[in-house]
């Protein structure tokens, strides 16, 4: 395995990186600037760089049409914190007017267009002291935090320096307050990654032995388990793991679910697309087991017992589900497709989805005494969106205590997306101060407590079950609820202390 440099060493060399940035928008030299771009557009191309993947390997779009669309997706990325680089030379901005921009740069990537704010400067510190601050802020205060440290190291002086470091110590103290308790007793859960290669997983020449392998991981997840301590409480499949809707499945494809759940006393919840009279949604349904007490507590009826047939549990139809979620934000071009883009979607042989949106705030999953807050894929980059969800004051509504992803990553083959995906999560927990559950087909999947450590994982690419407990939590840090109103008030303060400070400046000059 290839040794990882430590996630805080990752942090500081992105923070010197933006220090650089800010450094050269600084200076006075015509190429400075262009020097920057070149350095940003290339520090996102490696970042973005599995786009080329998802377009070309399984996409199966042509290799110079995928490469260009990867370099214009870093461009896309590149040209917020580009415009704020302009802003800052033109005006000649000091640190604090720096981390005003930077950040408001950051906000606009992430609402513009539905918001695109994968690998925003917030996720690169999630490892820094800074990021005691994100239960406060959240991630673009982050953002704040680290375009003010880069801005202050940019300066090459004692001082600022010093305000870095002091910065730091603060975030190191906010880690350790405990904004949230634990609720109830520890859920064991059971998350499966079945590891199916995107080639085959919508290939109706692999269909059934798709199924077949989902199937045996469940069988193995879900053991006869009366009495048993070790049993799972919850059982999890990854996005989109069955790729027909619930109707279409076999009748005894679901009859095998269902009996699969009663005999373990498990709860099962697996992604798969839905269909209705409101359209196509990419869902997640949960069975919970009916027949094991009643099978194991009730003599048979006499005329039954007198047979010799088996009994057969009774098929789950659609009322069956204890539970749904559809997804609410959707992926641009995988979900749905912008107006003026379907010649781009054309060029790609994807199974492409028109999927309509899912309410935004879904009543959790009720188990035990935990609440399942659900989000599928990268929902979980908008924070702002999964607190609704603890914000929800409709009478006898129960805020998630556990946050619950289902994605399907495998488009990106076994690339640094899975990592950065991972991390997203990472910070929702620390955030929220709620653990989160990922089950993901080809990984990562992890369980990461509530200050966003990485409990237990599986490795990427892995057919596995991952086997752990998780804790419940209840509370609310203060960003579950401000939300990002706290941010725009830090820059609008910021703002005003900025412009004040530059007209304290003037009058000296003016004397």
């Amino acid at each position: 395995m290839t040794p990882q440099l430590p996630g805080w060493f990752a942090s500081l060399a992105v923070l010197i990186f933006l220090a650089l940035l800010i450094r050269l928008w600084w200076s006075p030299r015509t190429q400075s600037p262009w020097l920057a771009a070149a350095l940003l557009i290339l520090f996102n191309l490696v970042g973005f760089h599995w786009i080329f993947t998802s377009l070309h390997v399984y996409g199966l779009m042509a290799a110079p049409i995928a490469a260009t669309a990867t370099l214009l997706l870093a461009l896309y990325v590149s040209l917020f914190t580009l415009a704020a680089g302009w802003f800052i030379r033109r005006h000649k901005l000091r640190p604090l007017a720096v981390a005003c921009v930077i950040t408001l740069a950051e906000l606009l990537r992430g609402y513009l267009f539905t918001g695109f704010p994968w690998l925003n400067w917030g996720y690169l510190q999630l490892d820094s002291l800074l990021a005691g601050f994100a239960p406060v802020f959240g991630v673009y205060g982050l953002v704040f935090l680290a375009a003010l440290c880069a801005a202050w190291l940019a300066r090459l002086k004692p001082g600022p320096a010093l305000a870095v470091l002091s910065l730091h110590l603060a975030g190191g103290i906010g880690l350790s307050i405990e904004w949230t308790r634990p609720l109830g007793e520890p859920l064991r859960v059971a998350l499966i990654q079945p590891s199916i290669d995107q080639r085959m997983k919508f290939d109706p020449a692999h269909a059934k032995a798709t199924e077949r392998s989902l199937l045996e991981l469940l069988a193995v997840a879900t053991p006869a388990s009366a009495g048993k301590p070790l049993a799972a409480d919850l059982v999890v499949l990854p996005e989109t793991a069955f790729i027909d809707t619930w109707q279409r499945l076999k009748p005894e494809t679901q009859e095998l679910l269902q009996r699969l759940v009663d005999r373990s006393g498990s709860a099962m919840i697996t992604g798969l697309p839905l269909r209705d009279t409101n359209g196509w949604s990419n869902s997640a349904i949960a069975l919970k087991p009916k027949l094991q007490d009643q099978n194991a507590t009730e003599p048979p009826p006499e005329s039954q017992a007198m047979s010799s047939a088996p009994v057969q549990p009774q098929r789950p139809s659609q009322e069956a589900w204890a539970y749904r979620y559809d997804k609410h934000h959707l992926v641009p071009f995988g979900e749905f497709i912008p107006w003026g883009f379907q010649w781009f979607v054309d060029l790609m042989q994807v199974p492409l989805g028109s999927f309509r949106s899912g309410p935004l705030a879904q009543p959790a999953f009720l188990i035990q005494d935990q609440a399942i807050g659900l989000n599928i894929c990268f929902e979980d980059l908008f924070g702002e969106e999964l607190i609704a969800a603890l914000q929800d004051s409709r009478p006898a509504s129960q805020p998630p205590s556990i946050w619950l992803n289902l994605s399907n990553l495998a488009w990106f083959g076994d690339s640094i997306a899975l990592q950065q995906h991972l991390n997203v999560g990472r910070m929702r927990s620390l955030e929220t101060g709620r653990p989160m559950l990922r089950a993901t087909n080809t990984g990562l999947t992890a369980i990461v407590d509530a200050k966003g450590r990485v409990q237990k994982s599986l490795q990427s690419q892995d057919r596995d079950i991952l086997l752990g407990q998780v804790q419940g939590m209840t509370g609310a840090t203060p960003f579950n609820r401000w939300g990002n109103a706290a941010v725009f008030v830090l820059v609008a303060l910021a703002t005003l202390a900025a412009w004040l400070e530059a007209r304290r400046r003037q009058r000296r000059a003016e004397r």
